[in-house]
């Protein structure tokens, strides 16, 4: 109803307030996409912001071909005051990197060709947290990617956000847990020949990296789990991650970005 009232006075054609029985995300998504008639498709939510001409310079960096381009992501506070760049310099077939956490891309900076959303096929609405990672992993098996550093979304990080209380609520966490474990197992029955691999060791630990940085009071239950699942893999995240918050760089990551810096 807000969205219908708000988009009222929008006298263009290829606009479509579409209202389905409530659902979630995935059944939402699913209804826009089937009414959709455009050649390429974008994701966005209600807490994002597209960045003008963000569209167009994803079409530009996607050139011919089935690809799917991605651009970079400022994340914000409620006020839609910057914090940080999320940002990849990943190129081609990401499948694995994203099983494992290593693309940085958030969902509203990808656009996708639609014969790929098609093959891909609809959102899983059995998945109420991390559906959008699930179906980003069905469309990079079909798909490379193509991106840059420019920013064309940004993402107002608040209390009401899906994942927001991840870190405080029991019930939450266990959700978080529930929906990674699912992905990773949905991705493995496509894969099978892939079962029993480093890879799906380093995907299960990786599952528990992340509930270990986002509940702090399970951590070392999690990291535990995670050394079981990848000894190697570990050791080497964490160095990783020394690293990086000794250094410049990191530092620079987590200071706000200016309206200056990114005109």
């Amino acid at each position: 109803e807000p969205v219908a009232k708000l988009l009222a006075h929008v006298d263009d054609e290829r606009l479509q307030v579409v209202r389905v029985e409530h659902g979630g995300t995935s059944r939402a998504r699913n209804a826009g996409f089937a009414v959709s008639r455009g050649d390429w498709i974008r994701f966005v939510d209600c807490d994002d912001v597209l960045e003008a001409e963000g569209t167009a310079h994803l079409l530009a960096v996607a050139g011919e071909g089935d690809v799917i381009a991605y651009g970079a992501t400022i994340w914000c506070d409620e006020e839609l005051r910057p914090t940080w760049k999320m940002s990849s310099d990943l190129r081609g077939w990401v499948v694995a990197e994203c099983l494992l956490n290593r693309f940085p891309v958030m969902l509203q900076a990808l656009l996708f060709p639609r014969r790929i959303v098609e093959r891909a096929g609809e959102w899983d609405s059995e998945i109420t947290v991390c559906q959008d990672w699930d179906f980003l992993l069905r469309a990079l098996e079909l798909a490379p990617v193509r991106g840059d550093d420019r920013t064309v979304s940004r993402y107002r990080r608040h209390a009401g956000a899906a994942s927001a209380g991840l870190p405080h609520s029991e019930s939450s966490h266990r959700l978080g847990a529930e929906g990674m474990h699912l992905v990773i197992e949905r991705y493995f029955d496509r894969h099978p020949e892939q079962r029993g691999t480093k890879l799906e060791r380093a995907a299960l630990a990786q599952v528990e990296l992340v509930m270990a940085w986002s509940h702090r009071e399970a951590y070392l239950t999690h990291l535990g789990r995670a050394v079981r699942e990848d000894k190697g893999g570990v050791l080497r995240e964490l160095r990783l991650l020394s690293r990086l918050v000794a250094s410049k760089a990191a530092r620079s990551l987590i200071r706000p970005v200016s309206p200056r810096e990114e005109a």
